[in-house]
């Protein structure tokens, strides 16, 4: 019997309404546990050292420190990791200094959670085919 890993991921944003929206859209995709939760780039660098996750989402403009600069941090520390960045703005400039050494995904907000989905997809396809039908059992933690 083959037994699939899940995909541990921290999510990220100083907006609480993206961050639950986020949240909720992952949480329904079977192989996803999410791990924990942040509001800044401070916060991000904390949890994600002491959670090891394999997969951080988040907002590239935080308080205290964008996501850019976070993601640039945690892959020196983590090379293991994958990092999606989101964002509101669109701005060529930014699109090229996120990708590169930085994050594996750049994507827009407006087109969430499908383009996450078929990032995680791309990243992880051990994966079964992300369903949105899981079922948590009520002692599971969530920690959105």
């Amino acid at each position: 019997m083959h037994i699939q890993k899940s995909v541990r991921v921290l999510v990220v944003d100083d907006s609480a309404a993206s961050l639950r929206t986020l949240c909720e859209s992952l949480k329904a995709l079977h192989g996803i546990e999410i791990v924990g939760t942040a509001r800044n780039g401070i916060e991000l660098l904390k949890k994600a050292e002491e959670l090891r996750p394999d997969l951080v989402v988040t907002d590239l403009h935080m308080p205290r420190m964008s996501g850019l600069e976070c993601t640039l941090r945690l892959r020196e520390l983590m090379p293991e990791t994958r990092f999606i960045i989101l964002t509101d703005l669109d701005s060529p400039f930014t699109v090229e200094e996120c990708g590169g050494p930085g994050a594996d995904y750049y994507l827009y907000k407006e087109h969430m959670p499908e383009k996450v989905v078929m990032a995680i997809r791309q990243l992880f396809p051990y994966l079964a085919p992300l369903e949105t039908n899981r079922i948590r059992s009520a002692d599971e933690r969530v920690f959105c």
